[in-house]
């Protein structure tokens, strides 16, 4: 015969109704009484009736998680990191995460839709930004639970969202090599769309201008042919080692000739040398603020939305150095 919450509370010496509150992880419930309670569901082996919790709350205790619509999402490591993440977090809340993922937008609505009809999820972790999206939109209109890996740029108050102050990267950036003694400084990037983008070039840009040098953007694959540079921002790692190998053919050292920051502090960062200056962004931070955000929005009655901002560190290594 499988064992009940009634058994639990009888052996922990309890009320039913409180074990029923440890299995939510209530705050009412002090952590002395969830300690004994989780030792007498182990001692008992309880496992609890998921599709009866399902059933009596209405809710499925699963997470969407909506990858961007792209199509090389495997070569980027920072979504298998920050999914890591989200998965590992939601576990120790005893949630379940389900992968949301497709080429075009489009697909990406339908799933988001069919999933949250059928109850397979109680709402979304979209991890992406952009200016206009018909799965955020679709989500803002049906008044689904969701959280915004990113910033977006409009209904700022009205989407709970988590993400680091790129502006603030961009200029750190600048800053750093310009320190180094580095006057001709450009951005490179693969991109001009995405808010990431755009909010560390500006942070980049008002560095430059503040500190009375010309910003420069230099798009990889459409205009990589240096003139006077020595000091490159470069978007993300994944350019940047596209970058470095690109220098490399044209006879320039990194950074003998031209120091190398960017962003995210990834695997790619210490795959080959120069090992690369960039900014840790803290995505293990990143993906487990989302899923606290998340349980936080579908526990808050009243829909407050608000912006949670991860610090951030540079991290130095081998591409960058004082001008000569």
């Amino acid at each position: 015969m499988a064992v009940t919450i009634k058994d639990v509370a009888k052996k922990a010496g309890v009320n039913a109704s409180t074990v029923s509150r440890v299995l939510k992880d209530s705050p009412e419930i002090s952590e002395k009484t969830k300690v004994k309670v989780r030792k007498a569901m182990q001692e008992l082996g309880y496992t609890r009736n998921v599709a009866a919790q399902i059933l009596a709350s209405g809710k499925s205790n699963t997470i969407g998680v909506v990858f961007p619509p792209v199509e090389d999402k495997s070569n980027q490591p920072f979504y298998m990191k920050v999914l890591t993440s989200i998965n590992e977090t939601a576990r120790k809340y005893d949630v379940s995460i389900a992968v949301v993922t497709g080429y075009k937008e489009s697909e990406l609505k339908q799933q988001v839709a069919l999933m949250y009809s059928e109850k397979r999820v109680d709402g979304f972790i979209v991890l992406y930004a952009g200016q206009t999206d018909s799965v955020r939109d679709y989500l803002l209109d049906k008044k689904i639970p969701f959280v915004l890996l990113g910033t977006p740029t409009e209904k700022q108050n009205e989407i709970t969202h988590v993400d680091n102050d790129n502006v603030l990267m961009g200029h750190e950036a600048a800053r750093y090599l310009i320190d180094l003694g580095h006057d001709e400084i450009s951005f490179v990037t693969d991109t001009k769309d995405g808010e990431v983008f755009k909010e560390r070039y500006q942070g980049y840009q008002d560095e430059m201008l503040k500190r009375k040098r010309q910003p420069k953007l230099l798009v990889f694959d459409e205009d990589m042919s240096l003139q006077t540079e020595t000091g490159l921002v470069v978007m993300d790692e994944v350019v940047a080692l596209k970058v470095i190998a690109r220098l490399a053919e044209q006879g320039l050292k990194v950074p003998e000739d031209v120091s190398v920051i960017t962003y995210n502090n990834s695997a790619f960062s210490t795959i080959v040398h120069p090992y690369l200056t960039t900014f840790d962004i803290n995505i293990v931070r990143l993906g487990a603020a989302t899923v606290e955000k998340f349980l936080a929005l579908t526990q808050n009655e009243r829909g407050f939305h608000d912006k949670t901002i991860i610090p951030f560190e540079l991290i130095l290594r081998e591409s960058t150095d004082r001008k000569k």
